[in-house]
């Protein structure tokens, strides 16, 4: 129900906002108050409830914009060390074609984010939490159908990937 306070829990675990009793602790580690980019290092993702993507940019270059620590990061590597750069984003690309066929909208790699349909956004945003290796996702509220349908694809991709 609205007020109940799902929002603000997702905010304290996921580091927007500072407890005022209590911890979160995840694997037995204390995580309270860890800022949001700490929290992704340590494999705690969420989806938010208004997707956010780079809308000028595609589909594709939407996922591949989500692991961290990228060669192509540091100025020092985009001058000298350009094919391990281009190596590394070739990777990448294999690997968000992976999610994105997974997640039927292949179809759509080319296409800009800012282009899709609601339902393709809420899509892409689940998507980037499988362009890592998360330990937990957070999900924020989407229309029941949409809900089922990517916990389904989301368990199916991560039984496949970690299960033998």
């Amino acid at each position: 129900p609205n007020g109940a306070g799902k929002s603000t829990l997702f905010n304290v675990i996921a580091g927007v906002y500072q407890p005022t009793s209590g911890r979160v602790t995840m694997d037995g580690e204390d995580i309270t108050g860890l800022p949001p980019h700490d929290l992704f290092h340590k494999g705690l993702l969420r989806t938010f409830q208004i997707a956010h993507e780079f809308s000028s940019m595609t589909v594709r270059e939407n996922r591949m914009m989500v692991p961290s620590h990228q060669s192509g990061e540091t100025l020092w590597n985009a001058w000298f060390k350009r094919g391990r750069i281009a190596d590394e984003e070739r990777a990448l690309a294999r690997k968000a074609d992976e999610v994105l066929d997974f997640l039927t909208i292949s179809h759509l790699a080319d296409e800009k984010a800012g282009n899709l349909s609601g339902g393709q956004k809420k899509l892409l945003e689940l998507g980037r939490t499988m362009m890592v290796e998360a330990k937990v996702v957070l999900m924020a509220w989407i229309s029941m159908m949409m809900f089922l349908t990517a916990s389904t694809m989301a368990c199916s991709f991560f039984a496949r990937k970690y299960l033998p």
